[in-house]
C-alpha cells in the first residue's frame, strides 16, 4: 500500500506542477524510541492508458488471435523495446 501511496502522492504533485521532493537517505533520517525506517520503491510513470488505432494485415490478426497474443501487449513490448535504445 505504502508503494501505491507515493505513486499517486507523486502524480498529484505532478499534476499540481509541483516539485517532487528529493528522497531522503535512510541514514539520515531522526527516529524516535520505537521507530523504524522502511524503504519504500515505486515506480512513476504516467499509467494512463492512450487509444491509438492501428492496421495490420488480416494474416497477422488471424495468427495473433490464433496464438491467444494480446496486440496491445505486444504493441507495448515492442515499443518498450525500441524506445530503449534511444
Amino acid at each position: 500500500m505504502a508503494q501505491s501511496a507515493l505513486a499517486q502522492w507523486v502524480k498529484y504533485l505532478a499534476d499540481k506542477g509541483e516539485a517532487v521532493p528529493k528522497a531522503s537517505s535512510i541514514q539520515e533520517v531522526d527516529l524516535g524510541e520505537g521507530e523504524f525506517v522502511s524503504l519504500i520503491r515505486a515506480e512513476i510513470k504516467d499509467a494512463y492508458a492512450v487509444k491509438r488505432t492501428v492496421s495490420i494485415p488480416k494474416w497477422m490478426d488471424e495468427r495473433a488471435i490464433d496464438a491467444g497474443l494480446s496486440l496491445s501487449r505486444v504493441l507495448q513490448d515492442a515499443l518498450s523495446e525500441r524506445l530503449a535504445k534511444i
